[in-house]
């Protein structure tokens, strides 16, 4: 069904993966650190939008080819609907994640004190409607990367013992 390799989907996820965690690790270090580091601030955007262009391309192949074959079978039943549930989410939350992040850029007239370095602090995102969704989107998506490995951890132990 897909015209996509299934090794270039595969590099896609881990791509995405790579480039989302970075976004995490450095949005977190950057509101919770001081002073403010405008190096961090680039370094999240570079990351956040670099991971969010790659979701943009993933999510059109997925509209357009459907969804990747699973890697582990899952019977009918709860858990197969708990994993598609989560897997649609890991794909919309990051897009979540790229619009709030570009809309609280935009919204705040920051981008050119960003380019340039003078970006004072995030107080210029306060208060703007993306800034609340921005990071409920983030906490979301880590609760969804934490389900997502326990349950592809559990998959590959019951897989290796079974052989």
């Amino acid at each position: 069904m897909s015209s996509v390799p299934a090794s270039g989907i595969r590099l896609l996820h881990w791509a995405i993966a790579a480039l989302t965690t970075g976004a995490l690790a450095t949005g977190y270090t950057m509101t919770n650190s001081d002073p403010f580091s405008a190096t961090l601030l680039k370094t999240h955007l570079g990351l956040g939008l670099s991971a969010g262009g790659l979701a943009v391309v993933r999510t059109i192949s997925w509209i357009m080819n459907g969804a990747p074959a699973p890697v582990f079978i899952v019977k009918p039943g709860f858990l197969a609907v708990l994993g598609k549930s989560v897997h649609a989410a890991l794909r919309l939350v990051p897009l979540l994640l790229l619009f709030s992040g570009v809309g609280m850029t935009l919204l705040s007239g920051a981008l050119g004190a960003i380019a340039d370095g003078t970006f004072p602090g995030l107080g210029a995102f306060a208060g703007l409607p993306p800034a609340n969704l921005h990071h409920a989107a983030a906490l979301l998506l880590v609760v969804l990367i934490g389900l997502h490995s326990l349950a592809a951890m559990w998959h590959w132990q019951r897989q290796f013992l079974t052989e």
